[in-house]
């Protein structure tokens, strides 16, 4: 995954959510631009979806800490009113796990694993990067097969205070944007959104979702009967949900498949990075730098995994 830094954005004015989607976003690719909308957009099929998270957690986050800010981070999702009703998608905890590795197993067991590194950070930019979330998804319709997300903790400096100290970088907050990545949406170009590309440390204000963060929500999944789709996947640019089955694809296990397929992965994720005190954000695209909620790891799966 190449690292560029794009130049310093002027604040938008009102901006709009953006759907992830199944083609990596370039390098030289500005947010200023707008959404990236080439490739088809990705959402999970059944009306609810499950997390679980490493049952090591973090030797600065135990795992009883962690469980609850990941529950509060989901709930917060969980709980947006769309014009049809509650929103037609919920996110449920399925327990600790075994498995600390980022994988898809088209021939399951699979979790959609939540997992904190204490000693390294395996990708660029270990000091500003806070957490990176990848997707595997068909890449015939945009369906979501699997979501793995995993948490900076090498720095030792998150906090799950209420009050989030000036130097720290609020758990809730990263939570609450990756969260929102899990479940399909990229970053907002609305500069007061969650889903917005840009924290500053010391804060908790993408902790609360804006109407930006529920309008983007809603479009993916209005009612829990009902998935709004690229129109080359459905004609009418919607297609039925499945019914509420939170068990991972091809069965839920807690250990790490054994000699998993990845069925054909190429890089990309969202990263969740540091930002410096009063200064303003970047925006990279596959990039990681200062000030910036980055990126989105990508990994297609063949028709039918």
């Amino acid at each position: 995954m190449s690292v560029a830094l794009l130049a310093l954005l002027a604040p938008h004015e009102a901006g709009a959510f953006c759907r992830t989607t199944t083609t990596p976003i370039p390098a030289n690719y500005s947010p200023s631009r707008g959404c990236f909308t080439d490739g088809l957009v990705l959402f999970w099929k059944s009306a609810c979806v499950a997390y679980s998270i490493n049952s090591e957690a973090s030797v600065t986050v135990p795992l009883d800490t962690a469980k609850t800010v990941i529950d509060e981070a989901f709930n917060a999702w969980n709980a947006v009113a769309c014009t049809g009703g509650k929103v037609g998608i919920a996110a449920s905890n399925q327990g600790p796990v075994e498995c600390s590795e980022v994988r898809y197993n088209p021939n399951g067991p699979n979790q959609n694993v939540i997992v904190f590194r204490d000693v390294t950070w395996p990708y660029s930019d270990p000091n500003n990067t806070l957490g990176l979330t990848t997707v595997t998804f068909n890449a015939d319709t945009g369906e979501i097969y699997d979501a793995d997300m995993e948490i900076n903790a090498t720095a030792k400096n998150l906090s799950t205070s209420t009050t989030v100290p000036a130097n720290g970088f609020d758990l809730l907050s990263v939570i609450t944007h990756e969260a929102g990545h899990f479940l399909g949406l990229a970053h907002a170009t609305n500069p007061t959104a969650t889903m917005y590309a840009s924290y500053k440390p010391g804060t908790s204000t993408l902790r609360t979702l804006t109407p930006d963060d529920v309008e983007g929500i809603c479009e993916i999944y209005p009612t829990s009967t009902t998935r709004a789709v690229d129109k080359t996947v459905a004609a009418s640019g919607t297609l039925a949900a499945d019914a509420c089955d939170p068990t991972p694809r091809h069965g839920f296990g807690s250990a790490c498949a054994e000699n998993p397929n990845p069925a054909g992965s190429d890089g990309g994720g969202c990263a969740v990075a540091k930002g410096r005190p009063g200064g303003p954000g970047t925006a990279p695209v596959l990039a990681l730098g200062a000030g910036l909620l980055v990126a989105l790891r990508r990994r297609r799966a063949r028709r039918g995994s």
